[in-house]
């Protein structure tokens, strides 16, 4: 394999995991909403509540901040992709 074909065949490894991470990122998403569907309809505000309140706003925050590092590490990679289409045109 020829540099710029390990190049791009990184660039392509680098590229499923960030899709990876942001597909996982969506399932957590999803499984914060649920859990405060359920906590709001089935339990009162006590301690308890307040606890698991305090948890699902700090998953929600990481959450948010693996998205974000996961749009920025694509962002990163949009010019490598298109310096490698350009070796691979020229």
């Amino acid at each position: 394999m020829t540099t710029n074909g390990n190049e791009k065949s990184a660039h392509m490894s680098l590229r499923n995991e960030v899709d990876q991470l942001n597909l996982s990122s969506n399932h957590l998403k999803n499984l914060v909403y649920s859990m405060s569907v359920v906590m709001s309809e089935r339990m009162e505000h006590t301690q308890e509540y307040e606890a698991l309140l305090t948890l699902f706003d700090t998953v929600r925050s990481h959450i948010e901040d693996v998205q974000g590092c996961s749009e920025k590490i694509s962002e990163l990679l949009e010019p490598c992709a298109l310096d490698l289409t350009k070796t691979q045109k020229a």
